[in-house]
Protein backbone atom coordinates (compact mmCIF):
# COMPACT_ATOMS: atom_id res chain seq x y z
CA UNK A 1 0.00 0.00 0.00
CA UNK A 2 1.34 3.44 -0.51
CA UNK A 3 1.43 5.84 2.01
CA UNK A 4 -0.66 8.26 0.12
CA UNK A 5 -2.23 9.23 -3.34
CA UNK A 6 -1.89 12.33 -4.87
CA UNK A 7 -5.10 13.02 -6.87
CA UNK A 8 -5.76 15.79 -9.31
CA UNK A 9 -8.46 16.73 -11.48
CA UNK A 10 -7.71 17.94 -14.81
CA UNK A 11 -9.41 20.17 -17.75
CA UNK A 12 -6.62 22.19 -20.02
CA UNK A 13 -4.00 24.21 -18.34
CA UNK A 14 -1.07 22.71 -20.05
CA UNK A 15 1.26 25.13 -17.93
CA UNK A 16 -0.34 24.46 -14.51
CA UNK A 17 -0.39 20.92 -14.62
CA UNK A 18 3.16 21.00 -15.37
CA UNK A 19 4.16 23.40 -12.83
CA UNK A 20 2.18 21.59 -10.52
CA UNK A 21 3.28 18.03 -10.59
CA UNK A 22 7.26 19.94 -11.23
CA UNK A 23 6.30 21.62 -7.24
CA UNK A 24 4.77 18.24 -6.09
CA UNK A 25 8.59 16.26 -6.99
CA UNK A 26 10.51 18.96 -5.59
CA UNK A 27 8.88 19.74 -2.60
CA UNK A 28 8.26 15.97 -1.43
CA UNK A 29 10.48 13.66 0.60
CA UNK A 30 8.86 10.87 1.64
CA UNK A 31 8.98 7.71 -1.53
CA UNK A 32 5.98 5.29 -1.08
CA UNK A 33 3.42 7.70 -2.71
CA UNK A 34 1.56 8.19 -6.59
CA UNK A 35 0.38 10.77 -8.54
CA UNK A 36 -3.12 10.30 -10.20
CA UNK A 37 -4.10 12.70 -13.02
CA UNK A 38 -8.05 12.28 -14.27
CA UNK A 39 -8.06 14.23 -17.17
CA UNK A 40 -11.63 15.37 -18.03
CA UNK A 41 -11.21 15.62 -22.02
CA UNK A 42 -8.84 18.45 -22.10
CA UNK A 43 -8.81 20.05 -25.31
CA UNK A 44 -5.19 20.95 -24.87
CA UNK A 45 -1.59 18.60 -24.98
CA UNK A 46 -1.51 19.05 -21.56
CA UNK A 47 -1.63 15.34 -20.91
CA UNK A 48 0.55 14.40 -23.63
CA UNK A 49 3.14 16.56 -21.99
CA UNK A 50 3.12 14.77 -18.56
CA UNK A 51 3.13 11.98 -20.05
CA UNK A 52 6.58 12.37 -21.94
CA UNK A 53 8.39 14.55 -18.82
CA UNK A 54 7.05 12.63 -15.78
CA UNK A 55 6.37 9.00 -16.62
CA UNK A 56 5.74 7.83 -13.12
CA UNK A 57 2.39 9.47 -13.14
CA UNK A 58 -0.66 7.53 -14.12
CA UNK A 59 -3.07 9.30 -16.13
CA UNK A 60 -6.54 8.27 -15.92
CA UNK A 61 -8.50 10.09 -19.20
CA UNK A 62 -11.95 10.84 -19.21
CA UNK A 63 -14.03 11.34 -22.71
CA UNK A 64 -16.43 14.02 -20.91
CA UNK A 65 -15.92 16.64 -18.36
CA UNK A 66 -17.28 15.12 -14.90
CA UNK A 67 -16.48 17.80 -12.35
CA UNK A 68 -14.08 17.72 -9.89
CA UNK A 69 -16.25 15.44 -8.03
CA UNK A 70 -16.80 12.48 -10.39
CA UNK A 71 -12.71 13.25 -11.36
CA UNK A 72 -11.70 12.85 -7.93
CA UNK A 73 -13.81 9.79 -7.24
CA UNK A 74 -12.32 8.53 -10.55
CA UNK A 75 -8.67 9.07 -9.28
CA UNK A 76 -10.13 7.54 -5.59
CA UNK A 77 -11.18 4.53 -7.44
CA UNK A 78 -8.27 3.61 -8.38
CA UNK A 79 -5.97 4.57 -5.64
CA UNK A 80 -3.43 2.77 -3.34
CA UNK A 81 -2.39 5.00 -0.73
CA UNK A 82 -3.76 5.42 2.99
CA UNK A 83 -4.71 8.74 2.38
CA UNK A 84 -5.63 10.61 -0.54
CA UNK A 85 -4.77 14.14 -0.97
CA UNK A 86 -6.91 15.73 -3.81
CA UNK A 87 -5.12 18.59 -5.29
CA UNK A 88 -6.60 21.60 -7.59
CA UNK A 89 -3.82 21.53 -10.92
CA UNK A 90 -3.10 25.66 -10.42
CA UNK A 91 -1.59 24.62 -6.83
CA UNK A 92 2.24 25.18 -6.45
CA UNK A 93 4.03 23.85 -3.07
CA UNK A 94 6.28 24.53 0.67
CA UNK A 95 8.60 22.04 1.60
CA UNK A 96 7.40 18.89 2.77
CA UNK A 97 3.54 20.51 3.19
CA UNK A 98 2.33 16.96 2.42
CA UNK A 99 4.52 14.80 5.15
CA UNK A 100 3.19 17.53 7.69
CA UNK A 101 -0.19 16.24 6.79
CA UNK A 102 0.39 12.73 6.77
CA UNK A 103 1.77 13.53 9.96
CA UNK A 104 -1.12 15.24 11.30
CA UNK A 105 -3.77 12.48 10.34
CA UNK A 106 -1.12 9.70 11.77
CA UNK A 107 -1.26 11.69 15.05
CA UNK A 108 -5.03 12.35 15.55
CA UNK A 109 -6.78 8.96 14.62
CA UNK A 110 -10.08 10.83 15.22
CA UNK A 111 -9.71 12.87 12.12
CA UNK A 112 -10.65 12.34 8.53
CA UNK A 113 -9.44 15.57 6.95
CA UNK A 114 -6.85 18.07 7.26
CA UNK A 115 -5.80 21.16 4.60
CA UNK A 116 -2.62 22.95 4.28
CA UNK A 117 -2.50 27.02 5.23
CA UNK A 118 -3.75 28.24 1.21
CA UNK A 119 -2.35 31.47 -0.02
CA UNK A 120 -2.35 33.35 -2.79
CA UNK A 121 0.07 32.42 -5.65
CA UNK A 122 -0.13 36.42 -7.22
CA UNK A 123 0.17 37.89 -3.84
CA UNK A 124 1.77 35.40 -0.78
CA UNK A 125 1.36 37.74 1.56
CA UNK A 126 -2.35 37.05 1.20
CA UNK A 127 -4.13 34.34 2.09
CA UNK A 128 -6.19 32.80 -0.91
CA UNK A 129 -10.02 32.54 -1.72
CA UNK A 130 -10.31 29.05 -1.99
CA UNK A 131 -9.80 27.88 1.47
CA UNK A 132 -7.27 30.28 3.35
CA UNK A 133 -6.72 28.97 6.26
CA UNK A 134 -9.57 26.51 6.89
CA UNK A 135 -13.81 26.67 6.19
CA UNK A 136 -16.69 27.65 8.23
CA UNK A 137 -20.53 27.92 7.31
CA UNK A 138 -23.31 29.24 8.23
CA UNK A 139 -26.46 28.04 9.25
CA UNK A 140 -28.03 29.45 6.04
CA UNK A 141 -25.68 27.14 4.09
CA UNK A 142 -23.00 30.13 3.53
CA UNK A 143 -19.47 29.17 3.47
CA UNK A 144 -16.90 31.43 4.71
CA UNK A 145 -12.81 30.86 5.79
CA UNK A 146 -10.38 31.82 8.01
CA UNK A 147 -8.84 34.77 6.23
CA UNK A 148 -11.26 35.39 3.58
CA UNK A 149 -15.18 36.15 3.82
CA UNK A 150 -17.00 36.61 0.33
CA UNK A 151 -14.67 38.97 -1.68
CA UNK A 152 -12.29 40.17 1.38
CA UNK A 153 -9.19 38.76 1.42
CA UNK A 154 -7.00 39.28 4.51
CA UNK A 155 -2.91 39.44 4.86
CA UNK A 156 -1.19 36.33 6.22
CA UNK A 157 0.14 38.02 9.45
CA UNK A 158 0.98 34.64 10.88
CA UNK A 159 -2.93 35.29 13.00
CA UNK A 160 -3.85 31.33 12.05
CA UNK A 161 -0.59 29.72 12.67
CA UNK A 162 -1.68 27.49 15.20
CA UNK A 163 -3.54 24.04 14.17
CA UNK A 164 -7.23 24.43 14.65
CA UNK A 165 -10.73 22.82 14.08
CA UNK A 166 -12.92 23.65 11.50
CA UNK A 167 -15.61 22.71 9.22
CA UNK A 168 -14.25 22.38 5.99
CA UNK A 169 -11.15 21.46 4.93
CA UNK A 170 -10.57 23.29 1.06
CA UNK A 171 -11.04 21.08 -2.24
CA UNK A 172 -8.29 22.94 -3.77
CA UNK A 173 -5.75 21.14 -1.40
CA UNK A 174 -7.24 18.63 0.98
CA UNK A 175 -5.89 15.15 2.86
CA UNK A 176 -8.28 12.58 3.77
CA UNK A 177 -8.20 8.91 5.04
CA UNK A 178 -9.07 6.69 1.91
CA UNK A 179 -11.29 4.07 4.19
CA UNK A 180 -13.02 6.63 5.22
CA UNK A 181 -13.63 8.27 2.33
CA UNK A 182 -14.64 4.68 0.92
CA UNK A 183 -17.25 4.47 3.57
CA UNK A 184 -18.88 7.97 2.62
CA UNK A 185 -19.04 7.17 -1.07
CA UNK A 186 -17.08 9.83 -2.22
CA UNK A 187 -17.51 12.74 -2.83
CA UNK A 188 -21.67 13.52 -3.91
CA UNK A 189 -21.20 14.19 -7.68
CA UNK A 190 -24.59 16.09 -7.80
CA UNK A 191 -22.60 19.46 -7.19
CA UNK A 192 -20.24 18.70 -10.26
CA UNK A 193 -17.59 21.60 -8.92
CA UNK A 194 -17.77 24.03 -5.89
CA UNK A 195 -19.02 22.77 -2.18
CA UNK A 196 -18.58 19.33 -2.41
CA UNK A 197 -15.80 18.76 -0.35
CA UNK A 198 -18.19 21.11 2.40
CA UNK A 199 -20.75 18.35 2.09
CA UNK A 200 -18.22 15.80 2.62
CA UNK A 201 -17.15 17.28 5.85
CA UNK A 202 -20.62 17.96 7.04
CA UNK A 203 -21.08 14.02 6.47
CA UNK A 204 -18.01 13.35 7.88
CA UNK A 205 -18.29 15.26 11.24
CA UNK A 206 -22.10 13.36 11.57
CA UNK A 207 -20.57 10.52 12.72
CA UNK A 208 -17.88 12.06 14.62
CA UNK A 209 -14.67 12.61 13.03
CA UNK A 210 -12.66 15.87 12.83
CA UNK A 211 -11.47 18.62 10.81
CA UNK A 212 -8.70 20.23 11.03
CA UNK A 213 -6.47 22.96 9.26
CA UNK A 214 -2.79 22.22 9.96
CA UNK A 215 -1.07 25.83 8.63
CA UNK A 216 2.45 24.83 9.09
CA UNK A 217 1.82 22.84 6.07
CA UNK A 218 1.22 25.46 3.06
CA UNK A 219 0.91 26.22 -0.34
CA UNK A 220 -0.34 28.90 -3.35
CA UNK A 221 -2.85 28.87 -5.34
CA UNK A 222 -4.20 30.45 -8.71
CA UNK A 223 -7.69 29.90 -8.66
CA UNK A 224 -10.62 30.53 -10.72
CA UNK A 225 -8.54 29.08 -13.45
CA UNK A 226 -10.88 25.80 -14.74
CA UNK A 227 -13.88 27.43 -14.15
CA UNK A 228 -13.19 31.12 -14.54
CA UNK A 229 -14.42 33.90 -11.94
CA UNK A 230 -17.58 35.97 -13.15
CA UNK A 231 -19.32 33.79 -15.37
CA UNK A 232 -22.84 32.77 -15.52
CA UNK A 233 -21.40 29.45 -14.83
CA UNK A 234 -19.66 29.57 -11.75
CA UNK A 235 -22.11 31.69 -10.30
CA UNK A 236 -24.72 29.29 -11.20
CA UNK A 237 -23.01 26.51 -9.36
CA UNK A 238 -22.25 28.33 -6.09
CA UNK A 239 -25.35 29.31 -5.49
CA UNK A 240 -27.09 26.30 -6.73
CA UNK A 241 -24.72 23.98 -4.64
CA UNK A 242 -25.42 25.77 -1.59
CA UNK A 243 -29.16 25.02 -1.77
CA UNK A 244 -28.53 21.71 -2.03
CA UNK A 245 -25.78 21.72 0.46
CA UNK A 246 -28.85 23.94 2.88
CA UNK A 247 -31.16 21.17 2.12
CA UNK A 248 -29.15 18.17 2.02
CA UNK A 249 -27.57 18.52 5.46
CA UNK A 250 -29.22 20.83 7.64
CA UNK A 251 -30.60 19.27 11.19
CA UNK A 252 -33.62 21.77 11.27
CA UNK A 253 -35.45 24.39 9.08
CA UNK A 254 -37.34 25.57 12.32
CA UNK A 255 -40.33 24.91 10.43
CA UNK A 256 -39.67 26.44 7.21
CA UNK A 257 -38.85 29.53 8.96
CA UNK A 258 -35.03 29.06 7.46
CA UNK A 259 -36.03 28.47 4.06
CA UNK A 260 -38.08 31.33 4.15
CA UNK A 261 -35.45 33.69 5.25
CA UNK A 262 -32.63 32.24 2.57
CA UNK A 263 -35.44 32.87 -0.16
CA UNK A 264 -35.29 36.51 1.67
CA UNK A 265 -31.31 36.75 1.97
CA UNK A 266 -31.65 35.47 -2.54
CA UNK A 267 -33.91 38.27 -3.42
CA UNK A 268 -31.83 40.45 -1.80
CA UNK A 269 -28.93 39.35 -3.79
CA UNK A 270 -31.01 39.70 -7.21
CA UNK A 271 -31.96 43.41 -6.17
CA UNK A 272 -28.33 43.85 -5.27
CA UNK A 273 -27.61 42.21 -9.02
CA UNK A 274 -29.87 44.93 -10.15
CA UNK A 275 -28.58 47.83 -8.50
CA UNK A 276 -24.65 46.90 -9.81
CA UNK A 277 -25.63 45.92 -13.31
CA UNK A 278 -24.27 42.25 -12.34
CA UNK A 279 -26.58 40.50 -15.30
CA UNK A 280 -24.45 37.30 -15.19
CA UNK A 281 -24.88 37.01 -10.90
CA UNK A 282 -28.78 38.04 -11.70
CA UNK A 283 -29.51 35.03 -13.86
CA UNK A 284 -27.08 32.79 -12.22
CA UNK A 285 -29.16 33.05 -9.14
CA UNK A 286 -32.89 32.79 -10.95
CA UNK A 287 -31.64 29.64 -13.12
CA UNK A 288 -30.05 27.98 -9.49
CA UNK A 289 -33.69 28.43 -8.02
CA UNK A 290 -35.26 26.96 -11.55
CA UNK A 291 -32.83 23.89 -11.23
CA UNK A 292 -33.84 23.65 -7.10
CA UNK A 293 -37.40 24.15 -7.70
CA UNK A 294 -37.78 21.34 -10.87
CA UNK A 295 -35.56 18.86 -8.60
CA UNK A 296 -37.29 18.99 -4.65
CA UNK A 297 -37.55 14.78 -5.42
CA UNK A 298 -34.11 14.35 -6.22
CA UNK A 299 -33.18 16.37 -3.04
CA UNK A 300 -35.37 14.50 -0.89
CA UNK A 301 -33.83 12.02 -2.04
CA UNK A 302 -30.53 13.12 -1.11
CA UNK A 303 -31.53 14.04 2.29
CA UNK A 304 -33.11 10.87 3.24
CA UNK A 305 -30.47 8.87 2.36
CA UNK A 306 -28.30 11.24 4.31
CA UNK A 307 -27.33 10.87 7.96
CA UNK A 308 -28.13 14.44 9.76
CA UNK A 309 -27.42 15.19 13.23
CA UNK A 310 -27.02 18.22 14.85
CA UNK A 311 -23.76 20.01 14.79
CA UNK A 312 -22.44 22.93 17.36
CA UNK A 313 -20.08 24.27 15.25
CA UNK A 314 -22.07 26.01 12.53
CA UNK A 315 -22.25 29.52 12.82
CA UNK A 316 -25.58 30.68 13.96
CA UNK A 317 -26.18 34.03 12.06
CA UNK A 318 -26.33 34.81 8.69
CA UNK A 319 -22.35 35.60 7.69
CA UNK A 320 -24.30 37.48 4.67
CA UNK A 321 -26.29 40.04 6.62
CA UNK A 322 -22.88 40.63 9.24
CA UNK A 323 -20.47 40.73 6.36
CA UNK A 324 -22.63 43.20 3.94
CA UNK A 325 -24.88 45.33 6.69
CA UNK A 326 -22.94 44.97 9.37
CA UNK A 327 -19.49 45.43 7.64
CA UNK A 328 -17.83 42.52 9.45
CA UNK A 329 -14.84 41.89 6.91
CA UNK A 330 -12.85 39.45 8.31
CA UNK A 331 -12.94 36.25 10.56
CA UNK A 332 -12.18 37.18 14.15
CA UNK A 333 -14.96 39.71 13.75
CA UNK A 334 -17.71 37.69 13.67
CA UNK A 335 -19.45 37.69 17.21
CA UNK A 336 -19.06 33.65 18.25
CA UNK A 337 -16.32 32.76 16.79
CA UNK A 338 -14.61 31.75 19.90
CA UNK A 339 -18.02 29.15 19.89
CA UNK A 340 -16.92 27.78 16.41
Amino acid sequence: MKIVSIIIPHYNGKELLHNCINSIYQNISIENFEIIVVDNGSKDDSVTNIKQLFSDVIIISNKENVGYSGGCNIGAKNAEGKYLIFLNNDTEHSKDWIEKLVSFLDSNPDTFAAQPKILNIKNKEYFDYAGGAGGFIDRFGFPYVKGRIFNTLEKDNGQYNKASKIFWSSGAAMIVRADMFNQLNGFDEVYFAYMEEIDLCWRAQALGYKIWSVPDSFIYHYGKQTIKENTIKSHYLNHRNSWILFFKNSFTFHYGILIAKRLLLDWMALIYSVITLDIRRFIAILCGEIWILFSVNKIVKLRTNNHVVRLDNIYHKSIAIDYFFKRKKYFSQIEDNSSL
